[in-house]
């Protein structure tokens, strides 16, 4: 009874989609769904890139996404948790992260505006000020890389600054991740934003 229970939650789905990875948006497949996560294929014109025949665990930036379900009118955050290849396939086990009702399509938009730029900041982290780079940004919020390995709880909120746009302003912190160097990836959700003189202390890498 618990397991015909459990696979009612499953079920079957082809329909488009759009995932933000790597630092590139790549249109998918769900192949089915689950109140948990999804199961993404890359669409076949996909599958014969040079990104998709490299794509395995070990090549993610990182393995939180961004995606966008138009027919279910579903945006959010999802974790990878497993990379298939079968034959010429490749195929993406997704679990939701942060998932919203996109009525409007008011979410979707903000891909129109992220940016793959590299800017320099502050974060205040641990009671200190650490550097970083963005990854890219966008309408909503950020994703940052720090060149070390820090422990951080995902949902705090703190405050950051841009070294040379007198920019500052806070941001909850909405997923964090390592990259194989060890580097400390963040998505960051602006909370208020403010253009002010620099207040952070000077640091250098």
């Amino acid at each position: 009874m618990n397991s015909e229970s459990k696979r009612s939650y499953r079920k079957k789905l082809i329909a488009p989609a759009l995932i933000y990875i790597n630092g590139e948006e790549r249109k998918v497949l769900v192949v089915n769904m689950s109140i948990t996560g999804i199961l993404v294929q890359l669409k076949y014109k996909d599958m014969y890139s040079e990104h998709s025949n490299d794509m395995s665990s070990d090549t993610l930036v990182s393995t939180v996404i961004d995606f966008y379900l138009p027919t279910l009118r579903l945006a959010g955050t999802a974790e990878i948790i497993r990379v298939e290849k079968e034959e010429i396939q490749v195929f993406l086990a997704l679990k939701f992260k942060d998932i919203a009702y996109d009525a409007d399509g008011v979410l979707y938009q903000r891909k129109a505006y992220r940016k793959n730029v590299s800017i320099q900041g502050q974060i205040l982290l641990n009671n200190g000020y650490h550097n970083f780079n963005t990854i890219n940004t966008s309408v909503d919020g950020l994703m940052i890389q720090l060149v070390e390995t820090l422990a951080i709880a995902e949902g705090m909120i703190t405050s950051f600054e841009f070294n040379n746009l007198s920019v500052k302003g806070e941001v909850e912190v909405v997923w964090i991740d390592f990259d194989v160097d060890g580097n400390t990836l963040m998505g960051l959700k602006y909370i208020s934003l403010a253009s002010a003189p620099s207040q952070l202390h000077s640091l250098t890498y």
